[in-house]
Formats: structure tokens, sequence, C-alpha cells
């Protein structure tokens, strides 16, 4: 009983990650038509320029975590990613424990 529910879990979890694999491309391709646009309107780099001619820079930070069995490898861009993709790898680690305990 247990298993079956673990195995259609993990086909729904698989296709939702193909699902976003392919909306993360679709998404990235309209990004990189808008950005080659910004950049005929002054865009360089990051920094943009907003209706009064300021400038400003947009950063995108990033992080995450890979697990492999219950050992995380977390990465970040900043510090402040970092502590939230540890935050996520305990709470990962705590739901893996739980699953080998009951099972």
């Amino acid at each position: 009983m247990i298993g079956n529910i673990l195995v259609y879990g993990g086909m729904v979890l698989i296709g939702f990650g193909i699902f976003l694999i392919i909306r993360g491309i679709s998404e990235q391709n309209v990004f990189h038509k808008k950005q080659s646009l910004s950049q005929a309107h002054g865009t360089v780099n990051g920094v943009q320029k907003d209706d009064k001619g300021d400038s400003f820079r947009s950063d995108v930070k990033s992080g995450g975590v890979i697990m492999i069995g219950p050992l995380p490898i977390i990465f970040g861009s900043d510090s402040n990613t970092s502590k939230k993709a540890m935050v996520l790898a305990i709470i990962l680690m705590l739901i893996y424990l739980l699953v080998v305990i009951l099972v």
C-alpha cells in the first residue's frame, strides 16, 4: 500500500519536474527576447535606466540544494540565499529521515 503511494508520488514529482524544465526553457526564450529589446534601450550588463534617466542595477540571486541520499550539497550566489538553502536542506533531511523511519 505505502509502496504504491510512493511510486505514484514519485511519478507525479518526475512529471512536475519535466513540466518545470519545459516551462523554464520557454520563459528563458521570452527573457532573452526581452533582454535583446532592452539592450537597444540602454540596458548593459544588468544596469538599467528608468524613465528619469537614473541607472540602477538589477541583480539575480540564486541558490539550491542537491540531495545525495540524506547528505546535502548547498550552493548559493550570496550568504542570504545560502542560508535559505540550508534551511531547505534541513527540512529535506528531516522528511527523508521520517520516511525511512516510517517505512
